[in-house]
C-alpha cells in the first residue's frame, strides 16, 4: 500500500492544522530518518568541498615556480586573455563597460529568470535591461522569444547557464552574428561544462565565471573574465589597471570566512549555520551597489589550488544528477528541465519543476525535514524584483514562462557531500508527493 492509500484525507484542512510539517513528511515516508537522526544533519543546497590545507597553504605567497591562476586558465580554456576580479557580477560589469566603447547600443538582453547578480551588473554598468523569456524545458533562453525582440537595440545577449546547464551557445552565436550584437557567455555556474568540444565561457565575444559560495569551486567570492578579442581585452585591462588590491583587513576576513566554510560545509555541521538566520545563507538580492575590484592574491592562490579539483567534483555532481533523474523522471506532477542537446552539463544543482507553488513549498518542507537542503532558488522572475521596473526597457514585454518557473522550481543538492542515502531520500519524497 502506498503513502496516499494510507492517508486518504491528507488534503483536508483539519488534518493539516493538526500535523506539523515534520510529522507529515515522516508519516508519508516511514523509512526516512527520524527527527533524532536528521536533527543534527543537513545537506547544504549547494557547495564544493574546500580543503583546509588549501586554505592554509594559500595564505603565503606562492613560489616563483608555481603557475599563476591566469596561466592555468589560459591553458585549460585555450583563451589568450584572463582577468581575475572580485566577483562574477563584477566580471560582467567590467565587460559591459568595455563593450560600450565598441557600440552605440545600450540594451542588454538577459534571461527573465536568472541569478539576481545579472540584472545587478547591468544596472551597475549604466545600461538598460531587456528581458527574454525562458524555456521551462531547458531553462535556456526561449529562442523564439529571443527572435521576437528588437535585437537591433541590443548591445549584447547574455546567455543562461543556470545550475551548470549550458545554454544553446552555438545557436546563440549565430543569432548574435545575424543581428550584429555581442554575445556574453554567462558561465558563472558552468566551470567545467562543455558544448561539444568547447568549454563553457569561451563562446561569443567574452565569458565569465564565478568563484562565489556554492559555485563549482569557491574562493569565497571572486570572478574570472575571459575573452579572445584583443580590442576587448585592451579595454578591460584599462579598467583593471585602476583597481586596487583588497586591504589587509579584507584579506583577513576572506581567509577566516574560508576556514569557516571549510569547517562548516559538511552536513554534520551545516545545520548549525542554517539555524543562524542573520547569515542569510543562499539569499538572492538585486543590489547594483557592489564592489568592483581585483581578486586578492590570497584568493588567486586558493583558486590555483582548487582548479585541479573541478573535474572530480563535477563527475560526482553528474553521477548524482543521473541517479536523481533516473528516480524522479516518472514522478507524478514533476517536470525535469533537460540539458540542451549537444551540451555536457555539470549540474551545480539538480532542478525540477513542481506542479504549482503549493506543491513546491510542500516538497521543500518535506525535504528539509528529512535533512536535505532543497531550495526554491531565486525568489522571483527578474521582472518581479522590487525596484527593477525603472531599469527595464520601456516597452518590455511580459515573460510568462519565467514567472511560472519562479513559482515552481526546486533545486536538489548534487555536490560531493551528498550520499547515496541522501539521493534515496530525495527520490522517495519527490515520488511520494
Amino acid at each position: 500500500m502506498n503513502s496516499r492509500e494510507q492517508l486518504p484525507t491528507l488534503g483536508s484542512p483539519a488534518l493539516r492544522s493538526q500535523l506539523s510539517t515534520l510529522n507529515y513528511c515522516t508519516t508519508l515516508n516511514s523509512n526516512l530518518s527520524t527527527l533524532n537522526m536528521t536533527k543534527f544533519r543537513l545537506v547544504p543546497p549547494a557547495g564544493a568541498p574546500l580543503p583546509i590545507r588549501a586554505v592554509l597553504s594559500s595564505v603565503y605567497p606562492a613560489s616563483s615556480s608555481q603557475s599563476s591562476l591566469e596561466e592555468l586558465l589560459k591553458a585549460r580554456l585555450r583563451v589568450p586573455h584572463v582577468f581575475p576580479v572580485s566577483s562574477g557580477r563584477a566580471s560582467l560589469t567590467v565587460l559591459l563597460r568595455a563593450l560600450q566603447h565598441l557600440s552605440h547600443r545600450r540594451e542588454v538582453v538577459i534571461p527573465a529568470y536568472t541569478c539576481f547578480s545579472v540584472p545587478s551588473a547591468v544596472v551597475r554598468a549604466g545600461l538598460t535591461i531587456r528581458l527574454c523569456d525562458v524555456d521551462p524545458k531547458t531553462l535556456d533562453l526561449d529562442q523564439n522569444a529571443l527572435r521576437r525582440l528588437d535585437l537591433d537595440k541590443a548591445l549584447c545577449i547574455v546567455s543562461s547557464g543556470l545550475y551548470g546547464m549550458p545554454a544553446g551557445l552555438v545557436r546563440l552565436e549565430e543569432i548574435a552574428r545575424d543581428y550584429g550584437t555581442f554575445l556574453v557567455d554567462d558561465a558563472a555556474q558552468c566551470l567545467g561544462a562543455r558544448v561539444g568540444e568547447r568549454p563553457c565561457g569561451t563562446f561569443g565575444d567574452a565569458g565569465f565565471f564565478s568563484l562565489g559560495r556554492g559555485k563549482n569551486i569557491t574562493t569565497m567570492g571572486g570572478g574570472i573574465l575571459i575573452t579572445h578579442r584583443e580590442n576587448l581585452a585592451q579595454l578591460i585591462q584599462k579598467q583593471v589597471n585602476k583597481f586596487a588590491r583588497p586591504s589587509y583587513l579584507q584579506f583577513l576576513a576572506v581567509t577566516l570566512n574560508s576556514l569557516l566554510y571549510a569547517l562548516m560545509l559538511p552536513p554534520s555541521r551545516y545545520w548549525i549555520l542554517d539555524r543562524m538566520p542573520f547569515l542569510e545563507l543562499g539569499a538572492s538580492r538585486f543590489d547594483p551597489d557592489f564592489t568592483v575590484a581585483r581578486l586578492s592574491s590570497y584568493q588567486e592562490r586558493l583558486a590555483t589550488q582548487l582548479l585541479p579539483l573541478v573535474d572530480s567534483y563535477n563527475r560526482i555532481r553528474r553521477d548524482n544528477a543521473a541517479q536523481l533523474e533516473a528516480g524522479i523522471e516518472c514522478a507524478e506532477g514533476i517536470e525535469i528541465p533537460r540539458s540542451v542537446a549537444g551540451t555536457d552539463p555539470v549540474y551545480l544543482r539538480y532542478p525540477i519543476l513542481a506542479r504549482d507553488e503549493a506543491h513546491r513549498e510542500q516538497l521543500v518542507k518535506c525535504l528539509r525535514a528529512a535533512g536535505i537542503g532543497a531550495s526554491s532558488s531565486y525568489p522571483s522572475a527578474v521582472s518581479d524584483i522590487p525596484g527593477i521596473r525603472q531599469y527595464l526597457a520601456h516597452d518590455q514585454q511580459s515573460c510568462p514562462q519565467a514567472a511560472s518557473i519562479a513559482t515552481r522550481i526546486i533545486t536538489l543538492p548534487t555536490h560531493p557531500y551528498v550520499t547515496t542515502r541522501d539521493i534515496e531520500k530525495m527520490v522517495e519524497i519527490v515520488r511520494s508527493e
